[in-house]
């Protein structure tokens, strides 16, 4: 197995070529190196025995496939099967940089929690059947290679006729210095039974409780789900599935998701249903060169689902590549007449609850289709990074500092931040991005303190970026064997690029303040809501040299908001209120720059009266942001830092 991305505990340097010690290991070169953490002393390769070891847990020592072994050898499905609760898989020496090559189904009928509906209302998660493993485990898992330097690939052999995910584990999973290629879940039907079909969930891995993944390869992965429209049908987690998802110094590429709904061609986080406050994380990993190919179709790179519908479960990425992955239009399957069709989010897509993004670079991704509109909305957008849109879900807030997010694009135009129904946008500054969709954003609504939802740009901030100016993108660094199903399919997958231009020395050592502009507005007992009407003659005085004199003379300015805390923006009261403001962002167009009515507009209104009939409420928030310590590389960031994943 080739190791990650030179990720070295202990770079001495920024220069690429220098051998660099890693711990107790000496690696020859900046892509061979991994940094085993808490490796142990060894005997220099001595093969030991299968038998347990009170350090070692139990040991594999053979690369067969078998239940059952010998008094000297030990099986890493056999090992599956005995390992105890507390207990660890560990492998000899004698296995490094070795493939077990998995040839049989050990479940046909896995067995994890996923989510049910009645109709289209969904019913929460219960026990579901999805199809064949290779490996099926209860119980909590704990798989550590990180005493063998090139690690343990751990495939699946049978092929597309004989399919089958590689592990499967109703319980936690910690995996160390693992590769897992090859797997195949598809959806099949099943006789008989009250669900109808399989669940095609985590091509590679699927997870239901915590999977923790360090120094990890999930590669060359497949979901499939059939071509008919059906909630059990959906093809998710190419690469990996799980509930929550903690990956760290992880290779996710190569891996496809494909049908007739599909999702998350490398990675599809539930987000952790039933575990409190839990975050979902991914950090200092690459995820490039996925794709989800469907009619539905969400997420090459990530899918986030924040905890399941109607939840606001968080996700987190730092120091993470995710490049040149691809969302597309099944070609298999038509669109007739009273069809719908979406393709949204070729990098990362988020459904519900947040995402908080540091030091990332998001490029290149794509997203293909046939653009329409449906229910007022459109069906395509967030080349790079995208949110839901619609009536269904709705996620909490982006929040993006340090990253670069460009070169991204929707049917070949510049598409990389798509916000949808999103109800608040965060930048901590210093980010480089080519274009922001704010149009389909959620609009003021007062009781929320959320007049001002595009808190954007901040310090350091530029939209309008063409990648190439601020990342090498010759001097991608690839993976010597995994091979890219995304954009660049055929070729070896990217796995960082090199900073370059306005990307070099931009973000400050030391702490620096974002403030950040809450207001709501009440109006006075027995007096008319005129508050629309006042905001269009600011509009008019503010910026008389953008939008001139008239502007608004259309808008239908005797719209009110209808409702108090708590209830739903979109019922039907207020459609007029809704559309004034789409109506308003329509007629600024780019007059006001990307955000049009951002904080910077907001943080004029003096706290009192507007007007004579309105009292306006202006609350200020601050926050000191600090500059990350160590980059994609695990390399200090000193001085000035470079924006996105990687130093220079």
């Amino acid at each position: 197995m080739e190791s990650i991305p030179g990720i070295c505990g202990e770079m001495e340097t920024k220069t690429q070529d220098r051998k660099v010690k890693c711990g107790l290991i000496f690696c020859a070169a900046l892509l061979s190196c991994f940094c085993l953490l808490g490796c142990r002393g060894g005997d220099g390769g001595t093969s030991s025995s299968g038998n347990n070891d009170q350090n070692l847990g139990i040991v594999v020592n053979s690369l067969e496939d078998s239940a059952t072994v010998s008094e000297n050898t030990m099986t890493f499905r056999a090992a599956i099967d005995r390992v105890q609760p507390g207990e660890t898989i560990s492998f000899d020496p004698s296995l490094n940089g070795k493939t077990i090559l998995l040839s049989r189904v050990g479940s046909l009928n896995t067995v994890l929690k996923g989510e049910t509906h009645a109709g289209m209302v969904f019913q929460g998660y219960q026990d579901r059947d999805y199809g064949r493993s290779a490996l099926y485990a209860r119980k909590a898992l704990n798989i550590d290679a990180s005493r063998l330097p090139d690690g343990i690939t751990i495939s699946w052999g049978g092929g597309e006729s004989n399919p089958a995910r590689v592990l499967a584990v109703y319980g936690d999973l910690t995996m160390r210095n693992v590769a897992i290629t090859s797997g195949i879940s598809v959806g099949e039907t099943i006789f008989g039974g009250a669900q109808p079909f399989t669940l095609a969930r985590g091509g590679g891995v699927a997870v239901w409780g915590v999977a923790k993944l360090d120094h990890c390869i999930i590669s060359g992965n497949r979901v499939k789900g059939d071509l008919n429209g059906s909630r059990d049908r959906g093809a998710f987690g190419g690469g990996i599935y799980g509930n929550l998802l903690i990956l760290t110094d992880c290779v996710i590429s190569g891996n496809s998701a494909t049908g007739y709904g599909a999702a998350g061609g490398g990675v599809y986080s539930v987000g952790g249903v039933d575990m409190g406050d839990s975050v979902s994380s991914i950090s200092r990993s690459t995820i490039s060169g996925n794709r989800v190919m469907a009619q539905h179709s969400y997420g090459g790179g990530v899918f986030s689902e924040g905890g399941g519908p109607g939840s606001m479960k968080a996700i987190e990425l730092a120091n993470c590549t995710i490049a040149r992955n691809k969302v597309e239009d099944n070609p298999g399957l038509p669109e007739p007449p009273g069809s719908q069709y979406y393709y949204r989010g070729g990098g990362f897509y988020m459904t519900n609850g947040s995402l908080s993004m540091t030091s990332c670079t998001v490029v290149e991704n794509q997203v293909t289709g046939n653009p329409a509109v449906f229910n007022n909305k459109p069906n395509m957008g967030g080349g790079g990074l995208a949110a839901t849109i619609g009536n269904a879900h709705v996620v909490d807030k982006m929040e993006i500092r340090h990253s670069i997010i460009a070169g991204n694009l929707v049917n070949g135009a510049s598409d990389d931040v798509y916000t949808g129904s999103l109800l608040n946008f965060y930048s901590f500054g210093y980010n480089l991005i080519g274009k922001i969709d704010f149009s389909q954003i959620l609009v003021p609504i007062p009781p929320w303190w959320s007049l001002s939802r595009k808190h954007y740009p901040k310090n350091g901030d530029h939209d309008g970026v063409d990648v190439a100016d601020v990342l090498s993108l010759s001097g991608a660094k690839r993976h010597s064997s995994i091979i890219s199903v995304g954009v660049d399919q055929g070729d070896s997958v990217v796995l960082w690029y090199p900073p370059q231009g306005g990307a070099l020395n931009r973000i400050p050592v030391n702490p620096y303040r974002v403030t950040y502009v809450l207001n709501q507005y009440r109006v006075l007992t027995g007096y008319p809501d005129d508050f629309l009407k006042r905001i269009v003659q600011k509009l008019r005085t503010d910026y008389a040299a953008q939008l001139g004199s008239d502007f608004g003379a259309d808008l239908d300015t005797s719209a009110t908001w209808q409702g108090t805390d708590g209830i739903w923006p979109s019922k039907p009261e207020n459609a007029a209120w809704i559309k004034f403001w789409r109506d308003a962002d329509l007629e600024i167009g780019d007059r006001l720059g990307t955000v049009r009515l951002g904080d910077d507009f907001w943080d004029t209104f003096v706290p009192g009266l507007f007007g004579s009939n309105v009292v306006v409420e202006v609350w200020r928030q601050a926050k000191d942001v600090t500059l990350i310590s160590t980059d994609q590389l695990g390399r200090s960031r000193s001085g000035f830092g470079d924006i996105g994943a990687v130093e220079q």
